[in-house]
């Protein structure tokens, strides 16, 4: 997967490198002693090995741009009164609010990487791991996020006794807590091992020697880590980040797609609002089409990431290069175009944000917004 293909890259700075070699090449009595630890860091994959920054490069700044806007403009819809009263658009604002933090870990790196050569791992050791932590963390957490969702709408559908107390805001901001706590134990062993920080020992023909701290942003710092990182690990972030969420997000997708097609199919719901009868069914069907289109885009953008991860080996990403620039694209997708899908798939969405723009009718808006909370915990 992409953050563990990130996690692998080291940079190297070595300040006193270009001026030793030109004078070993201007004077052949010159001799440049570099030790064995250096030659090693110099052969070791760079971030324009694992992809190619032909692809990368402008897929950085325009997917950025994207999220940025669709990322902000969701949260700030999704937490209007009318709408974050309710837990389904309380997680979709949580949501929106990780996939911005994602893209600009990502992308907001690859962006300084391509166009100014500057890497936030090697600055320092502590970035090392911070940054490789929260790339992990977050993404994770935005693929559960999605998660509770569906199983929030599933639940809604079928469980009236179990939706009463599952299906709140106050429930929703617990179970992100709780969510929040649980990733970040699992990955909290980067914080303790990732990276290693050597000193590199560079001397010349008047044996004066010069001393370079050099950052390895890796999981290569003892064989027990490394073993522990390109195995057991490996097989725990494909769980938690694609394979356990697809497979709750598709057996909630099987318990809505029922209720809306078969058991609801000649039924309708009536809730009295002010006096006057009005269906709620329609509405409840919006909401779990929207959630169906992102269930089946989170397949689709992400099922290349999974092959990937199950054939490519963990040392070997430069040998496809094409492919990791084509997943690293799909990946970081799924995270800013989410914005697109609630406006195609949710009346609702369009509506607020209408009312937000100031392009609502400004008698009628108000009075079906006052019906969105029907679709969301209470649905059917």
């Amino acid at each position: 997967m992409w953050p563990s293909s990130n996690s692998t890259i080291i940079r190297k700075s070595f300040e006193n490198e270009t001026s030793i070699n030109s004078n070993s090449i201007a004077d052949t009595t010159t001799i440049t002693s570099i030790s064995l630890i250096t030659t090693l860091i110099q052969t070791i994959a760079t971030p324009n090995d694992v992809y190619d920054s032909r692809i990368t490069k402008p897929f950085a700044a325009v997917c950025l741009f994207v999220g940025s806007i669709g990322n902000s403009l969701s949260f700030i819809v999704f937490t209007q009164k009318q709408l974050r009263k309710h837990s389904t658009f309380r997680y979709l604002a949580y949501l929106s609010i990780v996939d911005l933090i994602v893209l600009y870990l990502g992308l907001g790196n690859i962006i300084l990487r391509d166009y100014f050569s500057f890497d936030i791992r090697v600055q320092n050791l502590f970035l090392c791991k911070v940054h490789t932590f929260l790339t992990y963390v977050t993404t994770q957490l935005s693929s559960w996020i999605l998660t509770i969702v569906s199983i929030d709408r599933a639940i809604a559908c079928t469980v009236i006794q179990l939706n009463k107390r599952f299906c709140r805001p106050k429930s929703a901001d617990r179970i992100f807590f709780i969510m929040c706590i649980i990733v970040t134990l699992i990955n909290s062993h980067i914080l303790l091992f990732m990276g290693s920080k050597r000193t590199i020992t560079q001397s010349n023909i008047h044996n004066i020697s010069s001393y370079q701290n050099t950052i390895m942003c890796t999981h290569n710092t003892s064989s027990i880590y490394f073993k522990f990182f390109e195995k057991p690990y490996n097989i725990i972030d494909l769980l938690s980040y694609v394979l356990i969420p697809f497979i709750i997000m598709t057996i909630c997708a099987c318990i809505i797609a029922y209720r809306l097609f078969f058991s609801l199919r000649n039924t309708t719901f009536n809730v009295s609002i002010n006096g006057k009868t009005q269906r709620g069914t329609r509405r409840a069907k919006q909401v779990s089409y929207m959630l169906l289109t992102l269930n089946l885009v989170f397949v689709i953008l992400l099922a290349p990431v999974v092959i990937g991860q199950i054939f490519q080996k963990l040392n070997e990403e430069h040998r496809y290069r094409l492919y990791n620039s084509i997943t690293l694209l799909m990946s970081y997708s799924n995270h800013a175009l989410n914005f697109v899908l609630y406006g195609i798939a949710s009346p609702q969405f369009r509506l607020t944000l209408k009312q937000l723009l100031g392009l609502g009718n400004d008698y009628t808006a108000p009075r079906r917004l006052q019906t969105l909370g029907y679709c969301t915990s209470t649905a059917f």
